[in-house]
This record gives C-alpha cells, sequence and structure tokens, in this order.
C-alpha cells in the first residue's frame, strides 16, 4: 500500500476558495491539490454532495484532462492530472507541476498582468491558448487569470495552462453534449477574460 503523504506540517504554495495546494514531498515535478478540511467535515451535512462527496471536482477534473488528450494528440492546455494520493489532510490530487523561465513555479496569468500590465506578448499567449481550448475541445468553466501560469511542461515551449476551472458542471452536460455550443460558450467567456486583462482587473 502507498505511504501516506504527510502534508498537515507543511505550508501550502497556493490557497483557494476550496482547496490547497501543496508541493509534492517526493516527487519534485508534482504538486498535491487538498480540499480544505473544513469542506470535508462539513461535507456529511451537505445534501447536494453526489456519492464522491467533496472530491467531485477530482472526478470532473480528471474526465476532462483525459477528454483533452483523446481529443487531440498534441500538447494539451491543462496540467495533467496524475492520480490520486493518500494524505494526512484527505485525498489528494496529483498534478504535474508548471515551471516558469526561471525553473520555479509558473507565475500566473495574474502575477504576470500585475507585474507587466497588458502586452502584445501576453496577448498572443492568449490567442495560443484559445485555440489550444478548442482544438482539444476543453470545457473550461472558469477563465480566470488565477486559473492559469505561463510555463512550460515536458520540454515544450512556454505558454499558458489551465490549472484549474475545466470540465462539466452543468447537471445537463450540454457543453459535453455539443462541441459547437461549447467552443461557443469558451469564446464568449475568452472575451470577458481579455477584457479584464486589458482593464488590469484579476
Amino acid at each position: 500500500m502507498p505511504r501516506m503523504l504527510q502534508l498537515s506540517q507543511a505550508t501550502p504554495i497556493a490557497t483557494g476558495k476550496h482547496r490547497q495546494v501543496y508541493q509534492h514531498p517526493e516527487q519534485p515535478g508534482q504538486l498535491v491539490k487538498v480540499i480544505r478540511t473544513d469542506l470535508i467535515e462539513n461535507a456529511a451535512a451537505t445534501a447536494r454532495w453526489p456519492r464522491t462527496g467533496p472530491y467531485r471536482g477530482y472526478v470532473r477534473e480528471f474526465k476532462e484532462y483525459l477528454a483533452s488528450r483523446h481529443a487531440d494528440p498534441g500538447p494539451t492546455p491543462l496540467a495533467a492530472v496524475i492520480g490520486l494520493a493518500d494524505t494526512d489532510l484527505g485525498v489528494g490530487l496529483v498534478v504535474e507541476k508548471i515551471l516558469g523561465a526561471d525553473g520555479a513555479l509558473a507565475p500566473t496569468l495574474a502575477t504576470w498582468l500585475g507585474r507587466d500590465g497588458f502586452t502584445a506578448a501576453m496577448r498572443q499567449a492568449l490567442d495560443d491558448l484559445l485555440a489550444a481550448l478548442l482544438r482539444h475541445n476543453v470545457i473550461a468553466t472558469d477563465l480566470h487569470a488565477f486559473n492559469m501560469v505561463y510555463g512550460s511542461n515536458d520540454g515544450t515551449a512556454p505558454r499558458l495552462m489551465m490549472i484549474d476551472g475545466f470540465g462539466e458542471k452543468n447537471i445537463i452536460p450540454h457543453r459535453s453534449m455539443s462541441r459547437r455550443h461549447n467552443a461557443t460558450v469558451n469564446r464568449r467567456k475568452f472575451e470577458r477574460l481579455v477584457r479584464r486583462c486589458q482593464a488590469g482587473v484579476t
């Protein structure tokens, strides 16, 4: 049986509304996402949780990553979902670590925007991201500047990649059923993201 990862004494490298992200203690090129403990503790009292409880997002992300790989053999615009791991903070989702040009954790689009403002290079990176999302038929549910990073993996050229905010959330999975509809929604969300970036809003 795999050894349980000890994360409770570590400092998360990122914290979101629902999850915390830790450096994998044994794999330098991987990160571990865990659900905030208070959400896990309250899950039993929340009638709307499905059978997977607070871990439903893991299933959604894993399915979307697989779908993106199936849709196109080229480099996916999503950080790779590697698997699950037992941790002392609950079940963790193991994902690849995207690196910046300096070898450190890749900066988010929000960080890039705050540092340089909206530039021609950023617009090109955004356009390339949209093209990749459409090519891989990715369901981008939350195109937010904090949900994407600019970096590289496996020796590929630096590009914007989504690290969160993807996968079908609708009860009736209409975006999964129609590639054309999904592309329309992605374009609309993308245009809103570009307008926010141009205005310097993250």
